[in-house]
Parts: C-alpha cells; sequence; structure tokens
C-alpha cells in the first residue's frame, strides 16, 4: 500500500473548487491529477493554471498535471469529486467503470445529494463542507477571494482513519480539519447556500437603497427560516470560520435601515459569483443545485409542517424563471412583491 506521501490524487472537475484546490494543492503535494475536458483541459496544458486572488489578475501560472479521462492512468488512491450535484451520477459511473471500488471518494458536493448517490458506487467515501469561494473567468482562467478551509467527515462517523488521510493530505493545499458532526457542519453550510437561490434568482442590478434593503431583507429571512428548520429537524449549529454565527444573524433583524444596508452593501461585490449564479447566469448552462439547496430546505420544512414563505417563494421562482432560455434574473422589486402577496395571504 503506498504511503501517504505517494497516495496518486485526482481531483475530478476543474470548476471553481476543483481549479483553487487544485492549484494549491499541486504546490504542496507532487501526486495530484486535474481531470478536466475540453477547452478548460487545453489551456490548462498548454498555459498552466491561472489562479488569481481578488483584484490580482496576472498571477504566475501554476504547472499542473492534466488528464481527460481515469484511464490515463494507473493506480489512483483517492478521487475527489468537486463536480456539482446534477453531474454526480453520471462522474460516479465513470470512476467506478474505470476504477472499481478502489479508490477513496471524497465528495464535495453542497448539500447531502452526494450521501444517497455515492454509496450506490463506492464504501470508502468521505464528504466535505467546502467554505471557500472560486469562480471560472474562461478556460484555465480561475478567480478566488483567498484561502477558505475544508471539514471532513462522514454521517456516521465511519471510515474514521480514512478521513485522517485525506485530511493530512489536503491540508497541504487548504486548511482542512477532521469533524465527528459532520451533519450538523453540513446543515450550517446549508443554511448560508440558501442564498446561492436569491442572488441567482434576482439581479445584481439594484438602483438605489431602497433595492438593497429590499434584497437585504429577502437574505436575512431566507438565512433564519434555514435556522429554524434546521434546528427544529434537531441538528445543531456547527462553528464554520469565516461565516456569521446564527445569533449574530437574529440580532440583525435589529438594525437600522441605514447601517444594514451599508453591512449588506460591503458584501455584496461578489454574491453573485456564486456557483448557481456561475451556473445560470455566466455560463447559461440552465442546470442548477436548486433542488439540492432550496428545494431540500422546502422539502425538510414540510416534513415538519413548518412555513417558509420566503425560501418557499424563491424556490417557486426560481423554478419557473431557470427553465427559460436565455435565462434573465427578476428585478429585486419584483421578487419582494410576490413575497409580500404570500405573506398577506398567511
Amino acid at each position: 500500500m503506498n504511503t501517504i506521501n505517494t497516495l496518486k490524487i485526482v481531483i475530478y472537475g476543474v470548476g471553481g473548487i476543483g481549479a483553487t484546490l487544485g492549484g494549491w494543492l499541486t504546490q504542496g503535494y507532487d501526486n495530484v491529477y486535474l481531470l478536466a475536458r475540453g477547452e478548460n483541459a487545453k489551456a490548462l496544458k498548454t498555459n498552466g493554471l491561472i489562479l488569481y486572488e481578488r483584484e490580482n489578475k496576472n498571477p504566475p501560472p501554476i504547472s499542473v498535471k492534466v488528464i481527460e479521462d481515469l484511464n490515463e492512468l494507473t493506480n489512483i488512491d483517492v478521487v475527489v469529486i468537486t463536480v456539482k450535484n446534477y453531474d454526480l451520477k453520471e462522474v460516479a459511473k465513470d470512476i467506478s467503470k474505470k476504477l472499481g471500488d478502489k479508490p477513496i471518494i471524497v465528495g464535495l458536493q453542497n448539500g447531502f445529494e452526494n450521501q444517497h448517490v455515492l454509496p450506490k458506487y463506492f464504501t470508502k467515501i468521505i464528504y466535505g463542507v467546502v467554505v471557500q469561494s472560486g469562480w471560472r473567468d474562461k478556460p484555465g482562467v480561475f478567480g478566488t477571494r483567498g484561502k477558505g478551509h475544508l471539514t471532513l467527515g462522514t454521517p456516521n462517523n465511519e471510515n474514521q482513519e480514512i478521513v485522517e488521510k485525506i485530511v493530512e493530505i489536503l491540508n497541504n493545499g487548504i486548511p482542512s480539519r477532521m469533524t465527528e458532526r459532520f451533519q450538523d457542519a453540513a446543515h450550517s453550510k446549508l443554511i448560508l447556500n440558501l442564498s446561492n437561490s436569491t442572488f441567482t434568482l434576482i439581479s445584481p442590478d439594484l438602483k438605489d437603497d431602497d433595492a438593497i434593503f429590499m434584497l437585504w431583507n429577502i437574505f436575512l429571512n431566507v438565512y433564519l427560516e434555514g435556522v429554524e428548520v434546521v434546528k427544529a429537524a434537531g441538528y445543531k449549529e456547527y462553528e464554520l470560520k469565516g461565516l456569521p454565527s446564527w445569533k449574530v444573524m437574529e440580532l440583525s433583524k435589529n438594525l437600522d435601515k441605514t447601517t444594514a444596508i451599508n453591512n449588506f452593501r460591503r458584501n455584496l461585490k461578489y454574491s453573485w459569483l456564486n456557483s448557481m449564479a456561475q451556473d445560470m447566469i455566466h455560463r447559461q448552462k440552465n442546470q442548477s443545485e436548486l433542488e439540492s439547496l432550496t428545494g431540500y430546505l422546502v422539502k425538510l420544512a414540510d416534513s415538519l409542517n413548518i412555513n417558509i414563505p420566503y425560501n418557499r417563494v424563491i424556490y417557486e421562482l426560481s423554478k419557473q424563471q431557470f427553465e427559460k432560455k436565455p435565462y434573465q434574473p427578476l428585478p429585486v422589486e419584483t421578487v419582494w412583491e410576490v413575497i409580500n402577496k404570500n405573506l398577506n395571504k398567511d
């Protein structure tokens, strides 16, 4: 068996998260291969990986090892899957067909769909909660707000030795830790991920402070509804560095309009670079993780008989709008009007 320092790792999917993780990990760990295809693979092979932080758009390229098919390598020990949920089943089939159940599988998807898909094909699985920004400008060129962190574990604390091993490896590229409360961590992250639907559905064209305040109220209530449902389902808050606590968000209800607008405006710059907005707005893919995120919360709330009017409106409007080609987000005033109509019905 290979030692920890020689395990051969494939990062399957070079989007925002795969690129940031691959770029950083490959600088501190030798046996890392990025599986990319098409123009992305061509650019990575020709120019290396361009990974800039915030406004620094001229960093030196990172030399990465690129493959376009798993059959190009032998003895793959670990596959880190960074594709979105809507591609996960096909990717799992590809890995299973070519590698069987030999490798350790690391699922880095938002939400919980990977916990249902991956066990159908593999036994050595661990999951990760990703607190990390990353986006693609064009093939081979990616941006990030800086290094975040990973929290790794399993739903029932199985495969603990494997989790420890992967944490040790990934720490070479990004701060990583192990937890025995993975479901708490994943549900705590889900609450913030609910805003992905909000910032995909609503246009970034905010014409005045009143529009920003509307968006702030939608964002805050979407978040607080998430907390209510997750707590009712029996999950506890898990501290994820860099993310606001439930208490801080609850206290935010008391902010005056001017303070709320000023605080919110400072954090808006990167909001429309979330993974769902990248798919729907920037790349016009007409595929999203809506069902995996807001859809999951809506179903959980229904099972607990909890009313979540803000999330439900965002979910229903998103389902309608996401079907349109080309997709165009809605003005915040339009969404706000629908939400208030539904609140008045209740």
